[in-house]
């Protein structure tokens, strides 16, 4: 059984709070500083912070930002720590050993690496209600490899640990699996959130269960497509992972990503009723050329298909405007460049307008957030995964090692 936080009285404790704060920062073009170029994932945290601010907690937290390569300041959590300070209102201010004595509520960013001494004694001499924001975890060697020194340094800050950070709990690191095993351990508010929307299209998938998957590898995508399709009434494909299913149906696709055609071979062997292909693609020359839409049996071998066509988004409309439960994993096209972002997008406000009452629609993975954002759709779609990795796990059947910790 897991517990959310919320049935917790943490007045006057101190609690270690891992966040998903893996944001893009970008640079400032003023300043020359960094700054958050998507705080969505701050403002996913805001609920679970909330609680424990106004509860007067003293809160420490953690949370890790891309791989980099040992201490990059180009990868610091300090811009991110300064937004979360616009958010709540609360000053920022960096230290290293000791506290900054501010009367008024304030984030304290402790920039010394944490394993050159114990600074867990600045956790204890918070106010309540005030943070302790430590360094990007992925700083730390130790930190992937779930050591057990690393784990005593960081559960040494708290006496309650809530993990709130479902896009990394596919991952047994010190800060996800470990801590969790040395202290009282809760879910965040955000994290009980994606267990029960995730839960509800696994285990209670009201039908018509449409889902779609996109992206680039065909390999990241089978466990949840073998998991789905057995509930799934229809599973629909595009980006890279439709060209696979193309080829794997014996189609030209050109000088188009494919990957793994073997695995496309077998699903469509067993499920091919219930797998969806494009029925006309946007292509490209592969050294240049007229953009066009053409049917999938006019493909040429100069040809790279980039998105799917305006047939193929009709033909999807049909399938996903009759649905009751909705999932979508990975965009149709290249998002990224117009206008190959046409079909997706195109989907994307289908898919939202059926979300939030008639069906129940669920999205996740970076570019797929991306894709909605494009389309400024998010509001009315009913959620959005905070995990890219981790909702595919999820949703292949698999038990996520952070959450499963959670349970002891």
């Amino acid at each position: 059984m897991i517990k959310s936080i919320t049935s917790v009285n943490v007045k006057g404790r101190r609690v270690l709070l891992r966040a998903g704060f893996d944001v893009p920062l970008q640079k400032n073009i003023h300043t020359e500083e960094w700054e958050v170029a998507d705080d969505s994932r701050i403002t996913d945290i805001m609920p679970t912070l909330n609680y424990l601010i106004q509860n007067r907690a003293k809160v420490i937290i953690i949370a890790h930002l891309d791989r980099p390569e040992g201490w990059d300041k180009a990868e610091s959590l300090f811009p991110v720590a300064l937004k979360l300070g616009e958010k709540i209102g609360y000053k920022v201010i960096k230290i290293r050993d000791k506290l900054s004595g501010y009367p008024v509520p304030h984030i304290n960013f402790l920039e010394p690496d944490i394993t050159m001494r114990d600074y867990s004694d600045l956790s204890q001499q918070l106010a309540e209600g005030d943070i302790l924001f430590l360094e990007n975890l992925r700083f730390y060697t130790e930190e992937m490899a779930n050591s057990e020194e690393f784990i005593e340094k960081l559960a040494a800050f708290a006496e309650i640990f809530v993990n709130d950070a479902f896009s990394v709990d596919h991952r047994k690191e010190a800060s996800v699996y470990g801590v969790a095993t040395r202290l009282p351990s809760y879910a965040g508010v955000g994290l009980v959130k994606e267990m029960q929307a995730l839960n509800k299209i696994i285990n209670n998938p009201e039908p018509p269960f449409i889902v779609l998957i996109g992206g680039a590898k065909i390999v990241d995508k089978i466990g949840t497509i073998n998991n789905l399709i057995k509930k799934a009434d229809y599973i629909l494909v595009g980006g890279a992972v439709g060209n696979t299913f193309l080829k794997a149906k014996g189609y030209e696709i050109g000088k188009s990503k494919v990957n793994e055609v073997n695995l496309a071979q077998d699903l469509l062997r067993n499920h091919k009723e219930k797998i969806v292909l494009p029925v006309d693609v946007v292509v490209d020359k592969a050294l240049g050329g007229r953009i066009r839409a053409v049917k999938v049996d006019l493909v040429k071998p100069t040809d790279v298909i980039m998105d799917i066509g305006p047939e193929t988004v009709r033909k999807y409309a049909e399938y996903i405007k009759p649905a009751r439960t909705l999932v979508w994993s990975g965009p149709f096209g290249l998002i990224e460049k117009k206008p190959f972002d046409f079909g997706s997008l195109s989907l994307a406000r289908i898919f939202a307008s059926r979300s939030k009452g008639t069906a129940f629609g669920v999205v996740g993975g970076g570019e797929t957030e991306e894709m909605i954002r494009m389309a400024k759709v998010s509001e009315f779609i009913d959620h959005i995964s905070s995990g890219g990795g981790a909702m595919l796990e999820f949703l292949s059947g698999k038990t996520l090692p952070g959450i499963k910790v959670l349970e002891r």
